[in-house]
């Protein structure tokens, strides 16, 4: 079984640095738009909120540019 970004946390804050949330970084991979207007501060997170993104882009199926 595959892990995934379960969609009923869509309205739940994924960070609180720039009060992103998980339908909103959903929503901003789906288009190809990083980062969404309006959180651009996203690069300035805290360790636990990095973390926190970054494996939530593995489960969206998001990999490093190479």
């Amino acid at each position: 079984m595959t892990a995934a970004l379960d969609p009923t946390l869509d309205r739940e804050l994924l960070c609180y640095c720039t009060t992103l949330t998980f339908g909103e970084l959903r929503a901003a991979c789906a288009a190809g738009r990083w980062p969404p207007a309006g959180k651009e501060q996203t690069g300035k997170l805290c360790t636990g909120c990095q973390g926190d993104l970054q494996h939530c882009l593995r489960l969206l199926g998001v990999r490093p540019p190479a």
